[in-house]
């Protein structure tokens, strides 16, 4: 029998989300798959349900990317399977899923440690593509967050993100994602942080001929895209403000995240794309330029 042609790994986190599941549909025509998702029961079953489509899973991964066992398993799946082509980080909560605390956990901590984790496995060629969003784009420049959120490691992390929220009355952010409490703003920032990760990691990654850029989708029709308009204040002007006037669909992000890990694209590291149907531009106006 003919050895089996070696394919690169695609890891896909929040692998059983609307966005996470369309980019391992995608990726796994190319590459094998290595999947993970906060839920063993689901990603157990997305595993299977791929698997039944022809695509070759390697392996899954249940449990919080912040979390260091989660990332040692993850880690020893690549390490075990073959070389690392793609990283889909797809897993994130938003504003009306979890409180700030979570939200800050899980988007800014755990992108930092799953990125740090992955950087062993680089070569030349590997790509990430982090999913952000248009709130990290509407989340104001604040200079003492950044340099915060940009090294989140520290142990009274959570007390000082507080600290600066409740100092600014939970007026970081946009008002339109905005949930009551601290969620809104804290979600704005972490997709900024994500927006800034692909940024400052590109010329290390570089080194070893790694690239690593973000996405930023719009609003996107999946259960968490439909929960956020259905329940955020001022959710009905969403759509009025994508110029577009429709909602994303999960191919439109793994579609421009396969370009971006393509050869067609290798040019391109350490930017930002924004998958909004131009809701940025509509919604900023003539501030936009």
């Amino acid at each position: 029998m003919e050895p089996a042609i070696s394919r690169r790994l695609a890891v896909v986190t929040g692998g059983c989300g609307g966005i996470g599941v369309a980019c391992a549909r995608e990726f796994g025509r190319t590459h094998d798959l290595v999947l993970a998702d906060i839920s063993a029961e689901r990603v157990d079953r997305l595993s299977r349900r791929l698997t039944e489509e022809g695509h070759r899973i390697v392996g899954s991964v249940a449990g919080d990317l912040a979390d260091g066992e989660t990332l040692a398993s993850l880690s020893a799946l690549v390490r075990d399977h073959g070389m690392l082509g793609v990283i889909a980080h797809t897993a994130g909560v938003s504003s009306g899923m979890a409180d700030w605390k979570t939200i800050i956990r899980t988007n800014v901590l755990g992108t930092a440690l799953l990125l740090d984790a992955m950087e062993a496995f680089l070569i030349n060629g590997t790509v990430a593509v982090l999913v952000a969003s248009v709130a990290g784009h509407l989340a104001p420049a604040d200079g003492e967050v950044d340099r915060l959120l940009d090294a989140p490691y520290a142990g009274d992390l959570l007390d000082q993100v507080e600290h600066i929220l409740v100092d600014a009355g939970g007026g970081i952010g946009d008002n339109s994602f905005h949930y009551s409490g601290l969620s809104g703003p804290a979600y704005g920032l972490s997709k900024r942080a994500t927006i800034r990760a692909a940024a400052l990691r590109s010329a290390r990654w570089a080194e070893k001929g790694a690239r690593i850029v973000s996405i930023s989708p719009g609003i996107i029709n999946t259960p968490m895209g439909r929960y956020e308009v259905e329940h955020g204040e001022a959710a009905a002007a969403v759509l009025e403000q994508t110029s577009l006037r429709r909602w994303g669909a999960p191919m439109d992000i793994a579609m421009a995240a396969a370009f971006l890990a393509s050869d067609q694209a290798s040019f391109i590291t350490g930017t930002d794309l924004r998958v909004d149907g131009g809701m940025i531009p509509a919604r900023l106006g003539e501030k936009c330029w």
